[in-house]
């Protein structure tokens, strides 16, 4: 069965690879149906659709795909598809809930869950929430446990091990943040926010960067909340740790 394509649609030409549609279809002298094409090159050619094919369009989704159907605000895994409806041409696919519950949302309404990325060692943090530690919530620290087994006595776990900065030892965290490292430069050196510095006492600082633009520290000697170009000024110059 001939298909039949639109101006702008990427085909595949059995001699010439993939062209582009810019005309057509139309009836020829010698041909029942057949197209102007653009090749890779900029030249467009006669063709007769004979010679042309779909490009298959891979699939929105794959399988394990997590999702979420926005309708009805639902996720899960995608276990099994696509279908195509008897009803229609609505491509669907087979959703697996947390629950272990199935459903077949249209692909319309459903979108790509992105995971994020694993908390490794060393990545800087934010602190969200750590019993006994309740002072630290919102604190900034560098992960140097991912895999801890520490309960607090309802048995709820907190699996990162966080040095906080300015603080001794580590704190058993639950949940976290990751946290960006971004630049800002002052008097020509460029210094990263979120990261340990030390001056030129040893005393250790980390900048944030706040709605006004200014980095202001987060922790620090002698106040948080002065500027990284005071601390530059007053304390300098900064290594980073």
């Amino acid at each position: 069965m001939t298909q039949t394509f639109k101006v702008g649609d990427k085909v595949r030409h059995d001699g010439r690879g993939e062209v582009e549609i810019t005309y057509g279809p139309f009836r020829g002298q010698f041909i029942a149906c057949g197209y102007v094409a653009k090749q890779g090159d900029g030249a467009e050619i006669f063709v007769d659709s004979g010679l042309l094919s779909a490009i298959p369009v891979p699939p929105k989704f794959v399988i394990g795909d997590k999702v979420r159907a926005d309708a009805v605000r639902r996720e899960g895994e995608i276990v099994a598809g696509p279908f195509t409806s008897r009803m229609g041409d609505a491509t669907f696919w087979i959703v697996e809930a947390a629950d272990g519950t199935h459903s077949a949302p249209r692909e319309a309404i459903l979108t790509k869950v992105e995971e994020p990325e694993p908390v490794k060692v060393g990545d800087r943090v934010r602190v969200l929430r750590a019993m006994w530690a309740e002072e630290h919530h919102g604190r900034l620290g560098t992960v140097t446990s991912v895999s801890g087994t520490w309960r607090e006595s309802r048995g709820d776990i907190h699996p990162y091990d966080v040095q906080i900065d300015g603080t001794p030892g580590v704190t058993h965290v639950a949940e976290l943040e990751g946290i960006a490292a971004t630049t800002y430069v002052y008097n020509d050196v460029t210094y990263e926010l979120g990261v340990i510095y030390s001056d030129n006492d040893g005393d250790r600082w980390t900048f944030e960067r706040h709605a006004d633009e200014i980095p202001m520290s987060t922790a620090g000697s002698y106040s948080r909340g002065a500027a990284l170009s005071d601390v530059v000024e007053d304390f300098g110059p900064l290594t980073r740790v």
